[in-house]
């Protein structure tokens, strides 16, 4: 499973009925940390005495004051058994208020409270009777649920750094001084062999939970993270060293195989499309924009069988022969033209409305007259426009000079004849 999407990548008997035993201790450490604080000092009861013999344990004593966050490494690192007892109690103690209520009912309260958790994370096929996974036929999962209890528990930063540690040494306290505080010193290596630097150590393993009963067998439940990814594997009813290597396959095949990618982006050209009988001076082509970017976790075969899939406005889209598309106008800015579809293997990967990039005018008689003149009185103050004023002077200079020669010749002429003497004609 892939811890953030929840996606399964590989399953197989997925929804099996098995025994969880010590990857309990999973759900056991959220129920605690829905009712406790990690600083809380907690004082040890006689309830560790009813671990069951050759059960593990992690070496509490009577009287010994030890906070929640040094119990919760107890309970994931060595798999304390001891350390689930004291955690039930005080949980149990919190709710109830009852300081002697006998550890058989705290652990039916406890496991109430596992229950509901698990339901919530969506781990329905499971029931949990004891919250440290001692065999009981009313105590089963699947591998789907412990998946899911474990992606819960990788997505607590607390759980995950705890599970996560190779080597414990330390003290009860954990550095906190407390006047009356009987503290442990205790030394724990973590059962996940499968940590970094571990016996079967995986270089991105980030932690999880190990179990084994007779009826459960060699179980393995495993954080893993690269590359932005981080993965969640489960394997139940296994053997030694079967479920190292079985793990090892897992994690590689989802962290070698899958990746996050990035399908789309927001603003991007999703295509470009004709606009029928645009406005004149307009562009006669619209680019259409993607409104969301999108990424999301493929195979590399998922990826390289990727479709894309636009789909118009009916009302905006005209009828033509095939050669593209064409929209008529008008059309707003940024408003939704269609919407575009990325399948792979026939399964939709996203959808998103696709937009117009920019506005379009409808043509109208109003609007070619506004062309024209606009055109008219753009060219006739342009640079290029200057020989022909050069023209225009000179032939505005050319008639004036020509009219006034005319005016004056005219002129001329008049005054000649005023001055002259009449004409006599003689006769004979």
């Amino acid at each position: 499973m892939e811890q953030s999407t929840g996606r399964i990548l590989y399953s197989r008997n997925a929804d099996a009925r098995m025994f969880p035993a010590s990857t309990t201790k999973m759900l056991t450490a959220l129920v605690v940390m829905q009712h406790l604080e990690l600083d809380e000092i907690v004082v040890v009861g006689p309830e560790i005495r009813n671990v069951p013999q050759g059960f593990v344990r992690a070496g509490h004593f009577e009287g010994e004051t030890i906070t929640v966050r040094m119990l919760l490494n107890a309970l994931l690192i060595p798999s304390g058994n001891d350390s689930s007892m004291v955690l039930v109690m005080e949980v149990v103690r919190n709710i109830d208020n009852r300081r002697n209520i006998p550890f058989t009912e705290a652990q039916a309260i406890f496991s109430r409270l596992m229950n509901n958790l698990a339901i919530s994370l969506g781990a329905t096929g499971s029931n949990f009777n004891n919250p440290f996974g001692l065999h009981n036929d009313a105590h089963y999962t699947t591998a789907h649920d412990m998946a899911l209890i474990g992606r819960a528990f990788m997505n607590d930063p607390a759980l995950a750094a705890i599970s996560a540690t190779r080597e414990f040494i330390g003290d009860s306290l954990g550095g906190i001084t407390h006047p009356m505080g009987q503290v442990r010193n205790y030394s724990w290596t973590n059962t996940n062999l499968m940590l970094p630097g571990a016996a079967h150590g995986h270089p991105y393993i980030t932690g999880g939970r190990t179990g084994f009963t007779t009826p459960a067998g060699h179980s393995l439940v495993a954080g893993a993270y690269r590359n932005g990814m981080g993965l969640i594997s489960v394997v139940l009813y296994s053997r030694e060293p079967d479920r190292w290597q079985d793990t090892r396959i897992l994690i590689d095949y989802g962290l070698f195989n899958f990746a996050f990618r990035e399908v789309v982006v927001q603003d991007q050209l999703a295509s470009t499309v004709m606009i029928q009988n645009p406005r004149l001076g307009d562009l006669d082509t619209l680019d259409i924009l993607t409104t969301a970017g999108h990424v999301a976790l493929l195979s590399h075969a998922e990826y390289a069988a990727m479709q894309r899939t636009i789909t118009f406005d009916p009302l905006l889209e005209v009828e033509h022969d095939g050669e593209g598309v064409i929209l008529r106008a008008p059309i707003e800015e940024g408003a939704t033209v269609g919407t575009v579809m990325y399948q792979t293997g026939g399964d939709v990967v996203f959808v998103a409305p696709i937009i117009a990039a920019r506005y379009v005018a409808e043509r109208t008689f109003d609007s070619d007259m506004d062309y024209y003149i606009a055109m008219i009185l753009g060219s006739i103050f342009t640079r290029r426009a200057l020989p022909y004023w050069f023209g225009f002077i000179g032939t505005l200079f050319g008639i004036m000079g020509m009219s006034l020669a005319i005016t004056i010749s005219r002129r001329a002429r008049r005054q000649n004849r005023w001055n002259s003497p009449p004409s006599r004609k003689l006769r004979g």
